[in-house]
């Protein structure tokens, strides 16, 4: 009963403050997530410490989020994406590779790892897999299947195994004037008055015309055990 009773409340919290969490989705027991409005997780695997996912990004089924910090406002990422994959979790200077040596024994095993971080507007397709450490910037798009290794700059579109740049999404003052403008910080009912299909006019009209105020979602914030709003 208490468990049903838990189930309920959290189901209406979500509801309430705009957040779609998958319900078959399960925290480790110290891991806390925490999502702004408008965002929305399908079914994933989930072995993160702590992570911030914001406003209006998604996360399509079968993605794993494993050694990640932060995903960005309005970030789209296709089913079965990696994110935060381990690149030394296996000795490889040891007598084996194998962790016989470490589980359940006297040796020790372990890795200083610096977790993922995904900026704003990021489009991750199908089957990619992001290593650990890797920082993908704003506006960046990591093409289907691929492997990414090192860090991407804004506004640049990666493709292949390992991924290499393919081309930039825009000019370079164009990028510049994008992240100068951090539009994501922006309501959506203004950003949808603007000519978002074209970049420079977007810009320019941002400048002839005064801003709203920042745009403030609700944000929750989930436990294995416990969902609040914050």
């Amino acid at each position: 009963m208490i468990n049903l009773l838990r189930k309920y409340k959290t189901k209406k919290l979500f509801q309430q403050y705009g957040v779609d969490f998958h319900a078959k989705n399960k925290l480790r027991k110290k891991s806390l997530l925490t999502m702004e409005e408008g965002s929305s997780i399908s079914s994933v695997t989930m072995a993160f410490n702590r992570l911030e996912i914001g406003a209006r990004s998604y996360v399509r089924s079968g993605s794993e989020f494993l050694n990640i910090s932060a995903i960005g406002r309005f970030c789209s990422i296709s089913n079965g994406v990696v994110m935060g994959h381990a690149s030394a979790g296996h000795p490889l200077d040891w007598v084996s590779s194998h962790p016989f040596q470490f589980v359940d024994a006297p040796l020790k095993y372990a890795v200083a790892s610096t977790p993922t971080r995904i900026e704003h507007d990021v489009w991750i397709g199908r089957g990619a897999i992001i290593m650990e450490g890797v920082h993908i910037g704003t506006g960046a798009v990591v093409s289907a299947w691929s492997l990414v290794t090192r860090d991407v700059p804004p506004y640049t579109i990666v493709a292949g195994m390992p991924a290499r740049v393919i081309k930039r999404r825009h000019a370079p003052e164009v990028v510049e004037g994008l992240i100068h403008s951090a539009w994501w910080e922006l309501p959506v009912e203004f950003l949808l008055q603007l000519p978002l299909d074209q970049p420079e006019a977007f810009l320019a009209s941002l400048q002839n015309i005064s801003k709203p105020e920042l745009a403030s979602y609700k944000r929750v914030e989930i436990t294995r055990n416990n969902s609040r709003a914050i």
